[in-house]
């Protein structure tokens, strides 16, 4: 948690703005984006006047909302200025060779986990499967991104207390699921700049397919270094 002061109005901007990415389609209704954020009608109407105001949204003839050509051109000077670090995306294609298996790199968004990198590895033969980019606050690099987010509430970690726990004391998660009709396992770590978590690296597996404990161990060791070289560049 962080004892630093913030402009709630600020954040609740945001969070209007990243609803758009839960949605399968461009243009929504005040009533969808109400229920989406949980708010009333009438709160969710004034954020949503003043972002079609200051040109961040616009609503067409059906009175939905959609995001504007002004949020487009910013999103596209985020992607050539603030993508994922070289040093990460390095670090991930030598997982990739080392284990064999996906890797990928998910940041917080809002009540979900989204996915901005993945890397596949390359097989003579293999069946890919398009990976889902948001993922539930639930999912593995979901609850490291909660752990270790001090961002967090209290609120949004009260249902996983006794599992983040664990996790902040052994600093990676594992979790076993069903996806698409297979088990698989997973392993996800934080990555850290000073005090911020800058992410989630993860890797996934059909179960049976890794050795686990050597895998959690290259996990870590590419947390360790990754974490090396960025205070290394922050410091420079």
């Amino acid at each position: 948690m962080s004892g630093h002061t913030t402009l709630q109005s600020v954040e609740k901007t945001i969070r209007v703005l990243e609803v758009f990415m839960h949605f399968d389609r461009a243009a929504v209704t005040l009533s969808e984006i109400a229920d989406a954020l949980e708010w009333s009608r009438p709160a969710t109407h004034q954020y949503l006047t003043t972002l079609v105001h200051t040109g961040w949204l616009q609503q067409d003839s059906r009175r939905k909302y959609r995001l504007s050509i002004r949020a487009a051109a910013f999103g596209r000077f985020a992607t050539a200025h603030a993508g994922v670090p070289e040093a990460v995306s390095r670090r991930m294609r030598a997982l990739v060779e080392r284990l064999e298996e996906p890797i990928s790199f998910a940041v917080r968004n809002g009540e979900s986990a989204l996915i901005v990198e993945r890397l596949e590895p390359r097989r003579s033969l293999s069946v890919r499967r398009e990976a889902e980019r948001l993922l539930p606050l639930s999912s593995t690099s979901g609850q490291v991104l909660l752990a270790f987010d001090p961002h967090s509430t209290a609120a949004e970690q009260e249902p996983y207390l006794d599992d983040l726990a664990v996790i902040r004391e052994q600093g990676y998660s594992v979790h076993r699921a069903v996806w698409m009709g297979d088990a698989i396992e997973v392993i996800a770590v934080p990555l850290m700049q000073g005090d911020e978590c800058l992410g989630a690296l993860s890797v996934i597996a059909p179960e049976g397919r890794m050795a686990m404990d050597d895998s959690i161990d290259v996990m870590l060791e590419a947390r360790r270094a990754l974490e090396a070289e960025l205070s290394a560049g922050l410091v420079a």
